[in-house]
């Protein structure tokens, strides 16, 4: 059963990025620079340089682990994540200054260490496998504790959570107990290539829990409509758990970011 939508969107790709990405090609080291957005060529390369507004970003990938069973989709950076970290640029940054941050499968980290960037304490999470990749693109950016020598914000560290194993409701729960004022992600709902999918109703209720507390932190969701079926389910599951689902409308985008293959939510508690 294919489940892709039937409508192709007229604009499949983002401009505006500061995209430089260094990789391989025909056993020679390249580097290059890009003008809009092109899934292919920023998952071939072993680096990619984004800068979003005046904040540069270094992204260590690991191309081949793409299609792997152990790292998988959180090898490489997806557009829908671009458009989350554009997105969350575009707003008043004073409001990140030592705001508590969870991004939920951030794979090399892009949305949460833009956020860490600009002040946050940013929390990244994903499966135990994606941890070495998260910490060598933390340290990559200068965000680790111990490189910002002692700061109270403005810092990054990666943390293990799978929503839908074992004790992943006690883990989301622990999260939670300090407040959290932002809780992102991107790209976390799909289909794999072999049919599998993660846990879409086990997924909304991570979020869930990390929304419960004194805070009422914004969560947002971004991810490219790959499948009818799984936004059909994100929508009935989030619609059970949250009190609002909100879809931010494209006007509301970046200009640059405005492509109808890309969707971005935010569940309100």
């Amino acid at each position: 059963l294919d489940t892709r939508s039937a409508h192709l969107p007229q604009k499949h790709w983002m401009e505006g990025f500061g995209v430089h990405l260094i990789g391989w090609e025909d056993g020679q080291r390249v580097e290059k620079d890009m003008e809009h957005t092109d899934r292919w060529a920023i998952h071939a390369a072993d680096e990619v340089q984004l800068t979003i507004g005046n904040v540069l970003l270094r992204i260590k990938q690991q191309p081949h682990a793409l299609t792997g069973s152990k790292i998988g989709v959180g090898a490489c950076v997806w557009e829908g994540e671009m458009l989350l970290a554009a997105f969350l640029a575009s707003l008043p940054q004073h409001r990140y200054q030592g705001a508590r941050v969870v991004e939920l499968g951030s794979g090399p980290g892009l949305a949460g260490m833009l956020l860490a960037k600009l002040g946050a304490i940013t929390l990244l999470t994903d499966k135990s496998c994606v941890l070495e990749l998260m910490e060598d693109n933390i340290k990559l950016n200068g965000l680790s504790r111990q490189q910002r020598q002692g700061q109270a914000c403005g810092w990054a560290e990666a943390v293990s959570l799978q929503w839908g194993a074992e004790g992943f409701e006690a883990r989301a729960t622990a999260l939670a107990a300090d407040p959290i004022d932002w809780v992102i992600a991107a790209d976390t709902i799909y289909i794999d290539g072999d049919g599998q999918s993660p846990s879409t109703p086990a997924f909304i209720q991570t979020c869930k829990l990390l929304c419960t507390g004194i805070k009422r932190p914004r969560c947002l969701i971004s991810f490219e409509l790959r499948s009818s079926l799984v936004k059909q389910v994100f929508l009935e599951q989030a619609g059970q758990h949250f009190s609002k689902v909100l879809r931010i409308p494209m006007t509301e985008l970046p200009k640059n970011c405005q492509v109808e293959h890309i969707e971005l939510y935010e569940l309100v508690p």
